[in-house]
């Protein structure tokens, strides 16, 4: 199997979040953002999978093993649901998984897309030193810019894509915004 290019995970932290209350009453929520975001991105020729760890109930050691396993070019966490809070909690099991990616030396580039880093995308990058990249608006258009660029670490090669956020001279650069995703 080649390399993918880009890996969707959906972060689960529900034993954290919600402790006894996760074995039994916690509701884990269709991917339906990440299942978007892949078969846009597939339907321009990209591979694409999808790590649903809250739907599986992987532990953070777990998730990193299988994104270690896996070995994309792009690793990205979607934080979104159907409820508008819902990318501000499960920030808290990005957060967790994103460190512990670094900590076990995984050199691939993180992303975030989703309604927390939209709203605070250079708090975001300041803030959360595992994350390198986030992409605004709806981020499709952004993620395509960053699949096909050359270096997704490069500041230089990353300043020319619209809608994301990263660190530039140790700080964090927003570049212009991309179009929003039009309604027809």
């Amino acid at each position: 199997m080649s390399q993918l290019d880009v890996l969707f995970v959906n972060p689960g932290n529900h034993k954290q979040i919600y402790q006894g209350l996760s074995n039994k009453y916690s509701a884990i929520e269709t991917p339906t953002w990440s299942l978007l975001l892949a078969q846009s991105c597939r339907s321009i020729g990209h591979s694409v999978g999808i790590l649903d760890a809250s739907a599986e109930q992987l532990t953070v050691e777990q998730t990193v093993d299988r994104i270690q396993e896996i070995s994309p070019r792009l690793i990205c966490f979607v934080v979104y649901g159907q409820n508008p809070n819902s990318g501000t909690v499960n920030m808290s099991g990005t957060v967790v998984i994103a460190k512990a990616i670094k900590d076990r030396g995984i050199e691939q580039p993180v992303a975030v897309v989703g309604s927390h880093v939209q709203a605070l995308p250079l708090q975001t990058i300041e803030e959360q030193e595992d994350i390198d990249i986030v992409c605004t608006n709806e981020g499709v258009y952004a993620l395509w810019s960053l699949l096909s660029a050359s270096d997704m670490k490069d500041p230089d090669i990353l300043t020319d894509i619209k809608g994301i956020a990263f660190r530039k001279d140790n700080k964090a650069f927003l570049t212009v915004p991309e179009i929003i995703v039009p309604q027809e």
